[in-house]
């Protein structure tokens, strides 16, 4: 008889890294594993800028995460601190404000802030709240890039589009 494993739950917000088996539930562990395990081995100085990155759980739940596994290679190559947070809801500023903003003032304890979804930073496919999106990155008060990844098109064909 088969035996089957038992169900890794995997909680429905946290900090995600690809080097480390656990996913954290507080910024504080979280940056006490990268300073002291992680950026030593990586090689990445204490004082380097930091890269916020948001998640969607649904990629790191089933373990469909290469393109968020490259990325966080590719920011920590070039010498940058990375944060990944993620949530299973559409509401993705709880995560940014949770782990990524100063308590209190909401200002971001990143220099910049990488949205990964596709997805507003509030809402889904169908719709989005923009009005409290800007009302965080407002209080977040940092740099906001918003990845659009190329799904119903090639790399020349979004080159070639007007939008």
């Amino acid at each position: 008889l088969e035996r089957i494993m038992e169900p890794v739950v995997v909680p429905d917000q946290g900090i995600w890294h690809p080097c480390s088996a656990q996913i954290f539930e507080t910024a504080s562990e979280y940056k006490a594993w990268y300073e002291d395990v992680h950026a030593p081995l990586a090689g990445i100085a204490r004082d380097a800028p930091t890269i916020g990155v948001v998640l969607q759980k649904s990629h790191i739940a089933t373990k469909d995460d290469g393109h968020y596994v490259a990325m966080v290679q590719e920011f920590e190559r070039r010498g940058a601190k990375v944060v990944c947070v993620y949530t299973g809801g559409l509401d993705f500023s709880a995560p940014v404000k949770q782990y990524l903003a100063s308590p209190g003032t909401g200002e971001g304890a990143v220099d910049v802030l990488v949205n990964l979804t596709g997805f507003s930073l509030v809402g889904g496919p169908a719709s989005q709240d923009a009005k409290a999106a800007k009302e965080v990155l407002t209080r977040f008060n940092r740099p906001y890039l918003v990845s659009v990844p190329l799904v119903f098109q090639s790399i020349s064909e979004w080159q070639e589009s007007e939008l």
